[in-house]
């Protein structure tokens, strides 16, 4: 008799205080507007805060694209979001990501696409360290029957290592109204290159009215 008073006693101490412990847990939880959210908007929010007007953006995950428009020299063209703006000599307009660019000068020629690209490889030469290619070729590029090189050279020093970046380019020379070319280059590092992508961005580019 004497041990079942005991085990009696000890569950009675168990029930004690595992209702005091309930009690306190419902009194120290209360109810919040996040846990009522359900998981996929609060899922949806957490995605605008991180990434807000991410207009433009390819669903295999590319960097998005923002418009550029030049009023003066009547063109526009996409590039990347992220990248850096500046004119160097010789250039209208230049963007810039880690190592890689596009770039557009804008000239005017009696010269057919094709002529004046060859006309223009030896000044691609003396601005591009270690160049190779095969030549210009006739292409078409933005709707219109253009020109374009291909080719590698050393691109650099980066700004990220100091080192010279060994890369591949297309350089593609689109005619416009009135006598216009459009020199429309785009670079990238040769290991990342993609001749489908620098064929996107040239085919983005547009002459305005």
């Amino acid at each position: 008799m004497q041990r079942v008073s005991r085990l009696t006693l000890r569950s009675g101490v168990w029930l004690l205080a595992a209702g005091v412990a309930l009690g306190l847990a419902g009194c120290s939880a209360p109810a919040t507007t996040t846990a009522s959210r359900p998981p996929a908007a609060a899922a949806a929010t957490a995605g605008v805060a991180e990434a807000p007007g991410a207009v433009g953006e390819a669903v295999n995950g590319d960097e998005p694209t923002v418009t550029y428009s030049d009023a003066t020299n009547h063109f526009r063209l996409d590039h990347p979001r992220s990248w850096g703006t500046s004119s160097p000599a010789g250039e209208v307009v230049r963007f810039t990501g880690r190592d890689e660019f596009i770039s557009v000068a804008i000239v005017s020629t009696t010269q057919a696409p094709l002529e004046y690209a060859t006309a223009d490889v030896p000044q691609l030469t003396a601005a591009s360290p270690g160049y190779k290619s095969a030549g210009p070729k006739t292409y078409t590029v933005a709707g219109a029957s253009g020109a374009m090189v291909a080719y590698t050279w050393q691109a650099g020093p980066s700004p990220v290592t100091g080192k010279q970046v060994p890369s591949s380019a297309n350089r593609y020379y689109i005619p416009g109204p009135a006598g216009k070319l459009a020199v429309f280059t785009y670079s990238s590092p040769t290991p990342n290159y993609d001749p489908a992508g620098a064929d996107d961005f040239a085919n983005a580019y547009r002459w305005l009215p």
